[in-house]
């Protein structure tokens, strides 16, 4: 009896074993959607990420409330965030023109992942800083109860000497007895004695935060500002909303920064081999737009900056994930971000960040008001606008749609710009921009379809019909307006 209670015992185990979950098939954890894997699957749903969020540093900063920041997030519907660790900070006043910044704490207050001697202010990079990582941790757990999903950003490039000179990785801020080397050179495989270094910090980090499902790991921002290689002039540039000579170009990565990105992502891939959960890895692209070619196959998302629409709508045949992933430098009006933020969603892109400087110490519910100067747009109505499109796209079932430009022509009057998203036959998302006394024809297989025309400033249904196509067309006269969305559904 005894042997027959023990081999009943051992094969009960072995059964629940089996039901348990595959970690890998976990649907807690943000993944790439298997029916259309330019979408996420979050919690069971299929899922894009949109957001208006602080400046990276609500984490590295200890003075800032998270907590309140998190929850203003969860109350303006809205579902992403984007944080910088330990690496960098942007100490020093109005750095880059931005007034109360985030990533711009009190000397006492800027939490890295490495100890710090209180006497000669200088970093161990082999020991760890317990404080960070249980406030790092905190902070995505938090975020997970919030639903709100967030990118772990590991590295970024320094711009100029005066960020460099703050880094825990310059040799003069630790102990470590790092060659001197260029800040230039610390996000590339010739950065001697620091790639040891980065690739601890780099286990450490994915290692510490794999329980949590709600995150992804981004290798680095904007790699191709230290290290760039031009591959466009833009000629077709709207200088009004695009002044900067910077705006007039794309840079990618150099081949040393590629090199080492890869890298970075094969660290992250093979200390989580070892671990339950496997977390998405991201990778910023560009500004603006590029063709990607030979991606790299670890890489799930590629995120761009201030992007155009085909930066979305040219690289779906990746079957990956793609991001506007920063928003900032153009006039401080919500027309000129909220027209952005459609076009890329509509054009195929998973994932909107708007840079938000209106969450600040001291104002993490996002109303500090935003001064002159700063480069950049947020505040409460631009969020409230940005739910209203997340609301908009979730009242479809996106994941079955593609943007299809050509199903669209304008017949008489003007629209400055539209895109479309569609799944032909069945359901078409349409936002126009600045449309005068135009009238188009929309593509479609004959039949009665319902239309609805939708502000995408007070989110308010203008105008509803029902319309029958023939000949494959359905005509439509548009609204005059500064922007309007249309919904039509079969």
């Amino acid at each position: 009896m005894k042997n027959l209670t023990t081999l009943f015992i051992a094969l009960l185990t072995i059964t629940l074993a089996g039901c348990q979950p595959d970690p890998k098939e976990n649907k807690d954890v943000i993944s790439l959607h298997p029916e259309n894997p330019n979408y996420f699957l979050f919690r069971g749903k299929p899922t894009i990420l949109v957001t208006s969020g602080e400046h990276y540093g609500a984490v590295m900063n200890a003075d800032f409330n998270y907590e309140k920041y998190l929850m203003t997030l969860k109350n303006d519907g809205l579902n992403y965030t984007r944080i910088f660790l330990g690496p960098y900070a942007e100490i020093g006043d109005n750095l880059f023109g931005i007034r109360n910044n985030t990533m711009n704490p009190k000397p006492e207050s800027w939490l890295t992942p490495w100890v710090k001697d209180t006497v000669t202010n200088k970093y161990d990079l082999e020991k760890w800083n317990d404080d960070f990582f249980k406030r790092l941790k905190a902070f995505v757990a938090k975020a997970s109860e919030n639903d709100i999903v967030v990118e772990v950003t590991l590295f970024t490039s320094y711009y100029t000497d005066q960020q460099w000179s703050t880094s825990p990785f310059n040799p003069k801020n630790n102990i470590q007895g790092i060659d001197s080397l260029s800040f230039k050179q610390v996000n590339t495989m010739n950065n001697g004695k620091l790639m040891a270094i980065q690739e601890a910090y780099v286990r450490k980090v994915v290692a510490e935060l794999n329980e949590y499902g709600n995150i992804t790991f981004e290798i680095q921002n904007e790699p191709w500002s230290d290290n760039p290689h031009l591959v466009e002039e833009i000629a077709e540039m709207d200088t009004s909303t695009h002044p900067h000579s910077w705006q007039k170009i794309v840079e990618i990565a150099s081949m040393q920064s590629l090199e080492w990105q890869k890298n970075i992502a094969a660290i992250i891939v093979n200390e989580e081999e070892k671990l339950p959960i496997k977390h998405l890895i991201a990778q910023n692209i560009s500004n603006f737009r590029h063709n990607i070619e030979s991606p790299d196959p670890n890489v799930s998302i590629f995120n761009f900056h201030y992007a155009y629409p085909v930066a979305a709508s040219e690289n779906l045949d990746l079957n990956k994930a793609v991001g506007l992933d920063e928003t900032g430098f153009m006039p401080p009006n919500a027309f000129y971000y909220r027209s952005q933020a459609w076009k890329f969603m509509l054009a195929g892109g998973a994932l909107y960040n708007n840079l938000d400087y209106s969450f600040t110490v001291g104002s993490e519910d996002g109303t500090h008001p935003i001064e002159a100067g700063t480069p950049g747009y947020g505040g409460p109505e631009y969020r409230r606008q940005l739910k209203f499109m997340k609301d908009f796209i979730e009242s479809f079932q996106f994941i079955t749609m593609k943007p299809d430009n050509s199903l669209l022509k304008v017949t008489e009057g003007h629209v400055a710009d539209f895109q479309v998203l569609a799944e032909p036959g069945r359901q078409y998302a349409i936002y126009f921009e600045k449309p005068r006394g135009a009238a188009i024809h929309l593509q479609v297989p004959d039949g009665q379809y319902r239309t609805e025309w939708i502000n995408p400033d007070t989110g308010i249904l203008e105008a509803g019909t029902k319309m029958t196509a023939t000949g494959g067309m359905l005509e439509i006269n548009c609204p005059i307006g500064e922007d309007f969305v249309l919904k039509v559904r079969l």
